[in-house]
């Protein structure tokens, strides 16, 4: 079931059936898009052809490919298999906010990534967090507590993760340093 329809009360529009082959693939370029983990050279034409050659299916599965698996492809020849595999191998180094935007967790964009990531600086504080822990979130209300605890809840999601996290390494931003000779001060 490929259907889009719109979700009462908000601008966003999903497709009906939540893991269809149609919003499947569209997470999967959204995983590998410049908001996201950003591989560069990875675009929806090239996720496409990787999934109709049974390449890859997963998240993970992109951080298995190898020089093999893109020889002899349409429009792959030495330079652009070398380009494309630096891309993936530079993507394993994720930053935590960028890993949360790519997994496609309902209401959580760029900037509610990031005010996430610097408020519980890893995926496992992220993944046991409560429901009032992560209300208290600036910007972060119900609605998105709900979603986090829906997402990671999900005994695919859940699955997932098992499979890509082997293959990252994820990055905690950085501390913010609040000794600037502007900190603490209010302007009107």
């Amino acid at each position: 079931d490929g259907r889009i329809e719109r979700i009462p009360g908000e601008a966003a529009y999903r497709c009906v059936a939540k893991n269809s082959a149609i919003q499947h693939r569209r997470k999967l370029y959204h995983f590998v898009s410049k908001h996201a983990l950003d591989i560069d050279g990875l675009g929806p034409k090239i996720v496409d052809l990787l999934l109709d050659q049974s390449l890859i299916s997963t998240y993970a599965d992109i951080f298995t490919l190898t020089e093999g698996d893109l020889t002899g492809l349409p429009g792959f020849k030495a330079k652009a298999i070398g380009n494309l595999l630096s891309s993936i191998e530079k993507a394993r180094t994720v930053p935590l906010a960028k890993l949360l935007v790519g997994l496609s967790i309902d209401h959580v964009g760029e900037e509610t990534a990031r005010v996430i990531a610097e408020r519980f600086r890893s995926l496992p504080a992220l993944m046991k967090a409560s429901r009032e822990k992560l209300e208290q979130v600036e910007g972060m209300g119900g609605i998105i507590a709900d979603a986090v605890i829906a997402w990671r809840e999900d005994r695919v999601r859940q699955k997932t993760l098992v499979e890509l996290l082997p293959h990252l390494q994820i990055t905690s931003p950085a501390r913010q340093e609040r000794t600037g000779g502007l900190s603490g001060k209010t302007f009107v």
